[in-house]
């Protein structure tokens, strides 16, 4: 069913994705992403684990970004939700990260008009067979009532940026971003930039610096979790720990 067939219509979007998910539920009930009990359809979290969450109230300075926001801290509480999505798409994850994003933008000053989510190259999008930020984005697009667009493509591999410094983040990622030739006609355009984490903003100010450069008129971005300041600029050095709490929870995966 299209969108200018739902538009013409006069068909409310937001309600018709609630009554989806209400009917997907009986094949697949719905789980909290952090500990995996049964919540209701339209829950994100179950209350203990969101209660558990510590809300992001930072605020730091992206290089091309007009306005970042971010729901919660990354901390042990959220990590395994967080490492289990990067495994799978299964469960709730994708829906309770865009509610909460919605929630944080609905606080700020973000004004867009199209969700871009930050992109995959093809070779890790086989692999992986999803891109964690374009499903938080086609999420996101009914909780705020703002299309998406895969307005970006990543043009080639690079290193992980976990294992490298804030200096080797920026450079790991310079020039790795061009906007798809379908999307060129960015002038007057107020994009908001949507990945799962953020930690120094690197991926963030890249992918802003270039829809400025292919004429956007503002660049926002929002992540689901932002790291503590105290992981801004350090390597994660335990890389075997995001792979053993994978391994505990991947048991309980349906």
């Amino acid at each position: 069913m299209s969108a200018a067939y739902l538009n013409y219509m006069n068909i409310d979007r937001a309600k018709l994705h609630k009554v989806y998910r209400y009917a997907i539920d009986w094949l697949f009930p719905n789980i909290c992403p952090c500990c995996e009990c049964k919540i209701e359809y339209d829950k994100d979290f179950c209350k203990e684990c969101l209660e558990s969450l510590t809300v992001y109230d930072g605020k730091i300075n992206i290089p091309y970004v007009d306005i970042f926001t971010a729901y919660c801290i990354y901390n042990e509480n959220i990590s395994p939700a967080i490492l289990k999505f990067k495994h799978t798409d299964a469960g709730n994850s994708y829906y309770a990260f865009a509610y909460r994003i919605a929630e944080a933008i609905k606080k700020s000053c973000i004004n867009a008009n199209v969700i871009v989510p930050i992109p995959m190259t093809k070779e890790s999008l086989r692999k992986r067979g999803y891109n964690q930020a374009e499903l938080i984005a086609k999420e996101l697009r009914y909780m705020i009532n703002i299309p998406y667009a895969n307005v970006l493509i990543k043009t080639r591999q690079t290193a992980q940026q976990k294992t490298l410094d804030r200096k080797g983040r920026a450079v790991n990622l310079k020039g790795a971003f061009a906007v798809d030739p379908k999307y060129n006609a960015l002038a007057g355009k107020r994009l908001l930039l949507i990945d799962d984490v953020c930690t120094t903003g690197s991926t963030f100010a890249e992918a802003a610096k270039v829809l400025k450069e292919n004429g956007a008129e503002k660049v926002f971005a929002a992540s689901f979790a932002k790291t503590p300041k105290s992981r801004e600029e350090r390597p994660d050095e335990d890389t075997t720990a995001p792979e053993k709490i994978f391994e505990k929870i991947s048991k309980n995966i349906y």
